[in-house]
């Protein structure tokens, strides 16, 4: 049984129209036919579990036959707020993020960043979400939003119960202590570039009620601090 990503648009009056690389992989490598099972899935956390009813040239119809939800996902809201890095890096953290769970990713400008990422780059991470949750078999589309300066994620951190900020000169505490015992609807984690973040941040964020924490004994890229960082929280919350 095949597991695909349609926008909601493309479903009307119980008809799924299947287009783009997923009709092809349907198509060409699946070789589906008429009357096969395939499972749906727009972002929103229903599956669509159809059937399919017509094979065309450049599209695939199918009709749902039932709809149910993904009981995989963490019952946490967990956001990581990371300073993009170089090259593929980003693009390695958001599909293993997707693959993980994370709800939501926030790309955040620091006084160190290196990359400033504009909308093809930005589409291009939502495609690459797009495929993780397919290969995870994840109903729910983490949101990528548009980057955020330093200042403007400190304001968007006060709907959060719990916030993090990786922090290399932290040596004691950590995300696990905080969250011992702690039942936490949503959680921010806040990772910096390569180079850290500046005093003045991090005194900042700590003003704000971030709470600096270390990731180990080791110094991480950026990508590697913004999976573990993760890792660590739902291994809490889940």
């Amino acid at each position: 049984m095949g597991y695909f990503f349609v926008d909601k648009r493309n479903i009307k009056d119980n008809i799924i129209t299947i287009k783009g690389s997923d009709f092809k992989h349907i198509k060409d490598v699946l070789r589906s036919k008429v009357g096969n099972t395939i499972v749906v899935v727009t972002g929103n956390g229903e599956e669509y579990h159809s059937v399919i009813t017509g094979i065309k040239h450049n599209f695939i119809t199918a009709k749902i036959t039932r709809i149910t939800r993904k009981t995989n996902e963490s019952l946490v809201y967990v956001s990581i707020a990371i300073a993009p890095p170089k090259g593929r890096r980003m693009e390695w953290f958001v599909e293993k993020a997707t693959e993980l769970g994370v709800k939501e990713i926030i790309p955040v400008i620091t006084k160190r960043s290196v990359v400033f990422p504009g909308s093809a780059r930005l589409q291009r991470w939502k495609r690459i979400a797009i495929s993780a949750i397919k290969q995870s078999e994840r109903s729910v589309m983490p949101g990528i939003s548009t980057f955020v300066s330093f200042e403007e994620l400190l304001s968007l951190s006060n709907n959060y119960f719990l916030k993090f900020i990786a922090y290399e000169n932290e040596s004691k505490d950590t995300i696990e202590k905080y969250l011992q015992g702690e039942k936490r609807e949503k959680i921010l984690a806040l990772i910096g570039p390569e180079g850290g973040f500046e005093d003045y941040e991090v005194d900042a964020a700590k003003k704000e009620g971030f709470l600096p924490v270390t990731l180990g004994i080791t110094k991480l890229r950026t990508e590697s601090a913004g999976i573990v960082a993760l890792s660590r929280i739902l291994a809490c919350v889940s």
